[in-house]
């Protein structure tokens, strides 16, 4: 992997531990990692990040093609405008903290059951009527 794309993971690895980490030291500690580590990665003395991204994904609950910036597929011909758009935001959201993401999803999940529930008892309510 050539330097640049190493440095591309390496940003998006720091912005996680910065947005989910009070400090450095925090996800040392909570990775098991020896001081100055993510210093060395910051410093780019370091790319040792490379070897843990199967560990990292699972800490940060994406999957290691996020990580890499790879597509989760290639080919999203089937997948409309407007889902390319939410995926796009579904992917920015990995940058803030974990429960506003957790917040923003549960209210996305919530008005769409509730618009389906309200749609649903509405054409139960029109089909009483015409009988």
């Amino acid at each position: 992997m050539d330097k640049e794309r190493t440095e591309v993971i390496r940003d998006r690895v720091l912005s996680l531990i910065s947005s989910e980490f009070e400090s450095d030291a925090a996800f040392e500690r909570a990775m098991n990692l020896s001081e100055k580590t993510v210093n060395n990665w910051r410093l780019g003395r370091s790319a040792s990040f490379m070897k843990m991204l199967p560990a990292l994904s699972e800490l940060f609950s994406v999957n290691v093609g996020e990580l890499l910036d790879m597509p989760l597929r290639s080919d999203t011909s089937e997948l409309s405008d407007e889902e390319l758009e939410l995926l796009s935001l579904f992917r920015k959201s990995r940058a803030l903290p974990e429960k506003m993401r957790l917040a923003l999803k549960e209210t996305l999940e919530t008005t769409i059951n509730l618009y389906i529930s309200t749609l649903g008892e509405a054409k139960a309510k029109r089909g009483t009527r015409k009988k």
